[in-house]
């Protein structure tokens, strides 16, 4: 699975490459998301792509934490 810096980078790709093999059904269901997602000056929550990325595909957050040499 590809990995993202950005929530958005993940929900972006999902919409390419996962959104066009779904069945008429789920997309009918992720229409919404997906025109307010692309609609400028309509913002869809975090929460939001989220829950998507979490119904339709393995979707894990990760944290990468590094020490500062000045620590």
């Amino acid at each position: 699975m590809p990995q993202f810096q950005t929530i958005e980078q993940a929900f972006e790709w999902f919409l390419e490459n996962v959104y066009p093999n779904l069945s008429p059904d789920k997309k009918r269901k992720l229409k919404n998301v997906k025109y307010e997602y692309h609609k400028e000056g309509v913002n869809v929550s975090t929460k939001r792509m989220s829950r998507v990325l979490g119904e339709y595909t393995d979707f894990e957050i990760l944290y990468d934490v590094k020490v500062k040499n000045n620590a």
